[in-house]
């Protein structure tokens, strides 16, 4: 459908900005009309420089102002993998945080290579099944000492601060502290975040019982990031800072992922007094 407001709609392509403007809606909604094949993409630009058409932005936009009903689209979700990130993994990341946050992390990226040289189980990501260069999602937990990540979720360090020495490996038993520090996920694969946690806890259930997760803290940087932290019932941390939050694996939880997670770790074996509630001396 032609708009006579725009007589050259058919020869422009404009930004997501004045697209989702268009359209009344966010960019994670934009991008997911473009993922669906709705809106064309102009070919060969950078991903900083992206121009979308706007004879298919206006032509939704009519279509909705005449009420009539959106194109639904059946195509299934592309197949993915899941796996540790590597180093050569970095620039599919930095791509994802282009598409979600318009901004690309190099600074944290070079600092994120150098903890791998500690321990190489940090983040899961999940990839396109048929395309490694295509990532679709990642979640990162750090293990630390108690007291850095406390100091981190405080304001009184960033987490770009810690250091190879503040990283510890899986090489020593008993219970580990781990920092969240990312969970990002493509706009049109929400759904990819809790198959990511879940591969992180078949992760240490395989390590359990001589390796086993005491505490999870982690600062709420966006309104997503809170909504992951009441899925999974964090005790927020106010005499920390206003968005810290703590998940002690010890209390009982209203988390449904967090009862499973404890429940595959009993039938594996007992849980260590620290774990138990109430608490127990060892």
């Amino acid at each position: 459908m032609s708009d006579k407001s725009h007589p050259q709609a058919s020869d422009e392509y404009v930004p997501w900005s004045r697209g989702a403007e268009e359209l009344g809606i966010g960019r994670g909604s934009f991008y997911h009309l473009v993922d669906d094949g709705q809106i064309r993409e102009l070919p060969d630009r950078s991903r900083r420089n992206r121009l979308f058409s706007l004879e298919d932005i206006l032509a939704i936009k009519a279509r909705r102002a005449e009420g009539k009903p959106r194109k639904q689209y059946r195509r299934r979700p592309t197949p993915v993998v899941y796996d540790w990130l590597r180093s050569e993994d970095i620039p599919a990341c930095l791509r994802l945080d282009q598409i979600v946050y318009d901004e690309m992390y190099l600074a944290e990226a070079t600092v994120y290579q150098s903890w791998r040289k500690k321990n190489q189980h940090l983040s899961v990501a999940a990839f396109d099944a048929k395309d490694r260069n295509i990532c679709l999602g990642y979640v990162g937990l750090i293990p630390l000492p108690e007291q850095v990540c406390i100091d981190i979720v405080r304001g009184v360090r960033d987490d770009k601060s810690i250091t190879v020495d503040d990283v510890k490996g899986y090489d020593q038993s008993g219970a580990y502290t781990l920092l969240a520090i990312s969970a990002v996920t493509h706009p049109g694969r929400p759904d990819l975040l809790y198959a990511l946690l879940y591969h992180h806890m078949n992760f240490w259930i395989e390590m359990y019982p001589e390796q086993y997760i005491k505490k999870i803290y982690a600062q709420a940087a966006s309104e997503r990031g809170e909504m992951l932290i009441q899925h999974l019932f964090m005790a927020p941390r106010s005499d920390l800072a206003y968005n810290a939050y703590e998940l002690d694996l010890a209390r009982p939880s209203a988390s449904r992922v967090i009862r499973s997670f404890k429940k595959r770790l009993a039938e594996k074996a007992p849980l260590p007094p620290d774990l138990q509630w109430p608490p127990l001396k060892s």
